[in-house]
């Protein structure tokens, strides 16, 4: 043990100093608070600019953006979204109903009734033109017959069509009317529709015919080879325009002789 003592004694140690050894230990504790701090910071930054990241993923532009119910969904964000999903939702229930057979069959129905509407207007009005040229071939032809002076009939405007037959009512002597009537046939003529009695049946010029005569009204009508029936009616008062005359001065026989002019016809598109 004393050579072990000797020998400590002849080693020749660094002389020590306490405070400074205290000192370097709280300089290290120091150091050592100010990494966790710094640690702790950073954690938090990221974490907030986690959060940033998602709320902005859930922006306008974003499809997973504000479902209703996601935590921290701000109330904008979230209304948008419910704005969107419904309209999203009323578009696909149309494309839904404008499919079901009720949407396609209402359709269906209603082109059909256009179609229909437009087949009445083309059967009741034929063409413009035609109609024209075949209401003055009628004034030219009863004009020949009943007024070769040019002086009491006046030409008509308005045509009188329905199925199978054609005709207007022409202005007479400055207030009563002549009105013809071009049909298929009988069935389809004028003559027992409207007149006030049956009349007489004759035969004129070969052909089928009937007259009647009632006070000054007078109705005749011609059964034409062709099978046409040209029906011809005069009277002194012309309801249509509030006027009237005290007679026409037509005759029977010259409404029948007119009446049985074979250049009387239907326009092409009725016959």
């Amino acid at each position: 043990m004393n050579e072990i003592d000797d020998l400590l004694e002849r080693i020749e140690t660094p002389p020590t100093d306490v405070s400074s050894d205290v000192a370097r230990g709280e300089r290290a504790l120091r150091r050592r608070r100010r990494y966790q701090v710094s640690g702790a910071v950073a954690s938090v930054v990221v974490a907030a600019a986690t959060v940033a990241a998602l709320q902005g993923a859930g922006g306008p532009g974003s499809a997973d953006a504000g479902f209703a119910g996601q935590p921290g969904a701000a109330s904008p964000t979230s209304s948008q979204a419910k704005l969107r999903l419904a309209k999203d939702q009323h578009a696909r229930d149309k494309v839904t109903a404008s499919k079901s057979p009720n949407a396609q069959s209402g359709r269906a129905h209603h082109r059909l009734v256009e179609v229909k509407q437009r087949m009445r207007r083309l059967r009741s009005q034929p063409a413009s033109s035609t109609a024209q040229n075949t209401l003055q071939s009628y004034h030219d032809i009863l004009a020949a017959h009943l007024d070769p002076t040019g002086d009491k009939l006046r030409l008509a405007q308005n045509e009188q069509s329905g199925t199978g037959h054609f005709g207007t009512k022409l202005d007479w002597d400055g207030g009563g009317m002549l009105q013809i009537s071009v049909s298929t046939s009988w069935h389809t003529s004028d003559w027992d529709a409207y007149l006030p009695a049956p009349g007489q049946r004759i035969t004129f010029r070969g052909h089928p015919a009937r007259v009647l005569v009632d006070g000054t009204d007078v109705w005749v009508a011609v059964e034409h080879s062709d099978g046409q029936v040209v029906m011809l009616f005069a009277t002194p008062a012309f309801g249509n325009n509030g006027t009237s005359i005290p007679a026409t001065g037509l005759t029977s026989r010259q409404l029948l002789d007119a009446a049985a002019d074979p250049k009387l016809q239907l326009p092409p598109n009725l016959r």
